[in-house]
């Protein structure tokens, strides 16, 4: 019996630099059950008391508003940056829907998360809490996947591929106003014949699916880390 699904969310935290637009990433924890030691954006599970978060705005999609708001809280513990600036209710209104993973049923831990994208506020800055998080670094995507190849930042499928989606944006407006279609990917795992593992994504010639996404499709777990492929 497959385990139930939490809901959870995940926030890419963007900013503009000379350089090209920079994502807040973080170290887990070794000592935290899930992903541990892997560099993942600020995220967590959604609590029961999310959705009575004050908000200044919301928007009407169809999301559930405790997800946004639990992205929002999320962003405040672990990362120390509030949408909406000091104020008591957390501006919803700056997260936009990127994209959304489900956890496949293999796994004995399962999240149905939404990944949101927002910039970064002005007079604000990211930072670790100390806890879950125990190192934190504003990269641009392709030096974060630079370092992921040479095995310096251990990257997970849906953290390696949202790094990749991030390349085709020059700058912080162009991603936020992005709107992506967000159907949702459920990865399935198997073995090749030399028992290497891999994830498949939705739409790979060995995955069909009426809710195809684009490539890449498939990653091997080869040399110590994920590759995209």
């Amino acid at each position: 019996m497959p385990a139930e699904l939490r809901p959870a969310a995940t926030v890419l935290l963007l900013r503009d630099t000379p350089e090209g637009p920079e994502v807040w990433l973080m170290e887990r924890n070794r000592a935290v059950g899930f992903m541990g030691a892997a560099w993942v954006f600020p995220g967590g599970r959604v609590d029961p008391g999310d959705e009575l978060l004050p908000a200044r705005h919301a928007w009407d999609d169809g999301i559930p508003r405790a997800f946004r708001a639990a992205a929002a809280r999320e962003l405040h513990e672990e990362a120390g940056v509030r949408l909406g600036g000091e104020e008591e209710a957390y501006d919803l209104d700056g997260l936009v829907p990127w994209s959304h993973w489900v956890t496949p049923e293999i796994e004995p831990r399962r999240y149905d998360t939404w990944f949101f994208v927002a910039a970064l506020p002005a007079g604000q800055d990211a930072r670790i809490d100390g806890q879950e998080a125990v190192a934190g670094a504003w990269l641009r995507p392709a030096d974060a996947l630079e370092r992921h190849a040479a095995g310096a930042l251990p990257l997970a499928p849906p953290t390696l591929r949202t790094l990749t989606e991030l390349l085709a944006y020059a700058d912080v407006a162009a991603a936020v106003g992005a709107r992506r279609a967000c159907p949702p990917i459920c990865p399935r795992f198997t073995k090749v014949e030399d028992d290497t593992v891999w994830v498949l994504l939705p739409g790979d010639p060995d995955y069909p699916s009426d809710a195809p996404v684009e490539p890449p499709t498939r990653f091997p777990f080869a040399v110590g880390r994920w590759w995209a492929r």
